[in-house]
């Protein structure tokens, strides 16, 4: 399945894997979106993270400047709303950057998934 989906597979000493996904760029154009280029990567979730070694495609590091910027214009971009009971959100997974605020629990998730 890892290599189906374009990833390399490394099994750990501790029965564990690591997965390897790379090089990518950080933007993709899907097919069906008219060739508009989007962004599509974890960088910024994701840099600095032990369990991530995002880098340059030379390997080196990815300069904390760059990510920051990139944090930026993610919360510039952003779009905050406030839920009321019954409300529901529908998204297309490959036209818009998606995630959430932590929140106080008890919090519950209901999710549905299409093609």
């Amino acid at each position: 399945r890892a290599k189906a989906l374009g990833m390399g597979v490394e099994w750990l000493e501790d029965g564990g894997v690591k997965t390897i996904l790379g090089p990518r760029t950080l933007t993709r154009v899907f097919p069906g979106r008219k060739g508009r280029r989007m962004w599509f990567n974890t960088l910024v979730g994701m840099h600095g993270k032990e369990l991530s070694s995002a880098t340059v495609a030379d390997g080196a590091e990815i300069p904390a400047s760059f990510v920051q910027r990139c944090e930026e214009i993610i919360e510039e971009e952003s779009i905050q709303f406030r839920w009321r009971k019954g409300d529901i959100v529908i998204l297309d997974n490959l036209a818009t950057l998606h995630g959430r605020r932590p929140s106080l629990p008890p919090r519950r998730v209901l999710v549905a998934t299409c093609k």
